[in-house]
């Protein structure tokens, strides 16, 4: 299995409900303890953790392309309430999640090419 590179995008910060730090600080360790490389601010990654500080979510609405991601938008991830202290879990599994079903598509992919042969 490949690391994947995550991004931690941030929204301005003008009205924050939440440590955003704290909490992205508790993401990057987490991650990287589980073999991922965190990036900041840039959604030229395998997967974006958005993490808007209030309910305006403004660190997705800018989004120009379509990554795989995840939206903490004040003590909601994914328009679900977690609770401050519930976000960091809630993200990591939702990282998980993403990372099995990309791992399977990848182990799929290579099934349907291992028929091919290469003659020459």
């Amino acid at each position: 299995m490949r690391p994947m590179t995550l991004s931690i995008q941030f929204c301005g910060g003008c009205n924050p409900r939440i440590d955003r730090g704290r909490i992205a600080l508790e993401l990057q360790q987490a991650l990287e303890g589980m073999g991922h490389r965190v990036i900041f601010n840039s959604i030229d990654a395998d997967l974006v953790i958005f993490l808007s500080g209030c309910m305006s979510g403004c660190a997705f609405k800018f989004n120009p392309k379509d990554p795989p991601y995840v939206a903490v938008a004040a003590t909601t991830v994914d328009n679900v309430e977690v609770g401050e202290a519930g976000i960091v879990p809630e993200v990591i599994r939702k990282v998980r999640d993403c990372y099995e079903r990309m791992e399977t598509e990848v182990r799929k992919e290579d099934h349907e090419c291992s028929g091919c042969t290469q003659t020459g």
